[in-house]
């Protein structure tokens, strides 16, 4: 998603108001994340140490903002390194140090990124490859080509997002947008699967809905609520369509935010709100403008992806 920390689609106050009363109802938020995770380190060139009674695991992240992990601060800024990818990490070398084997963590997630961005270069935040992030994905698995590789990809929001700025829905950009998804993954997905080797696992995601908190700016921010998860569920039929065409499995994040429950109805801020309405809420900063998971969204995105994966992966 597009690392931008204060947008002016709803009205930042009366979100805040809503969060700090509910506070309470938050879970405990993960701890900030670094870019690797225990067991070593390298870079999108594959170089890194290959020793140990066991051969490594490594993972992969690629995507937008939400691979890097971008969030903003109260402040006004933003850090980057602190997503589901750095949950994710951290869960799967502790498995591999249970089983004493090496495990490498990189991260090619840059905020802003498109499908189109993506394949072709151009991502507009400062990133650690030159090209493009496809490009270098590709280079690392051709790299790791005998190894076990877990990726995980998330990308197509900052394709769609746009076209619900300034508190309207614009339909034929929406359409446009979720177009160019359906061509721009399968481009990315056909590129990763080609220079995949024999035990790289590639996983997925689909899209929680950051416009659902226009519920509770008023009656017809409701029908913009409304209408977002229309969109965000055509969005995400063909992420998943897509994926499934490479075998590639999809992380059910909308699934994990209740995206399309707007019953039952829940306590929030001294009133009742749909459940759906009530994760946004609670699990992105949307109180503050910003559509990006907080760290206990990260981790139900992470969860969402561990779900995909054997309850021993990785495994020696």
């Amino acid at each position: 998603m597009r690392p931008i920390a204060r947008r002016r689609t709803l009205v930042a106050a009366a979100l805040a108001a809503l969060v700090l009363a509910a506070a309470g109802t938050v879970p405990a938020a993960a701890a900030p994340g670094g870019q690797h995770a225990p067991g070593g380190s390298h870079g999108p060139d594959g170089s890194g140490g290959r020793g140990g009674p066991h051969r490594p695991a490594y993972y992969l992240a690629v995507g937008d903002s939400l691979a890097a992990g971008y969030q903003s601060t109260p402040t006004g800024g933003h850090v980057v390194g602190r997503g589901y990818a750095q949950d994710l990490a951290r869960t799967l070398g502790a498995r591999a140090a249970q089983e004493h084997r090496p495990f490498e963590f990189t991260d090619l997630g840059c905020p802003g990124e498109t499908t189109g961005t993506m394949a072709d270069g151009g991502c507009p935040y400062p990133h650690s490859f030159t090209g493009s992030q496809l490009e270098a994905a590709v280079a690392y698995l051709a790299v790791h080509r005998k190894d076990e590789v877990l990726v995980t990809i998330d990308i197509g929001a900052n394709d769609v997002q746009r076209c619900a700025a300034g508190g309207t829905l614009d339909l034929p950009c929406a359409l446009n947008g979720i177009e160019q998804v359906r061509t721009g993954l399968d481009r990315i997905l056909g590129e990763l699967r080609a220079a995949a080797g024999p035990h790289t696992r590639i996983v997925g995601m689909n899209l929680y809905d950051p416009f659902l908190a226009a519920w509770v700016t008023g009656d017809r921010s409701r029908e913009l609520a409304t209408a977002s998860v229309q969109l965000s569920d055509s969005l995400n039929q063909v992420i998943g369509t897509v994926d499934a065409r490479h075998r590639v499995p999809t992380a059910d994040v909308a699934g994990a935010f209740a995206t399309d429950a707007f019953t039952p109805t829940v306590p929030l801020g001294g009133q009742q709100v749909p459940l759906n309405v009530a994760r946004i809420l609670q699990w992105t900063n949307m109180a503050r403008g910003d559509i990006h998971a907080n760290d206990a969204g990260y981790q139900v995105i992470a969860d969402a992806f561990l779900a995909e994966l054997p309850r021993r992966y990785p495994k020696g």
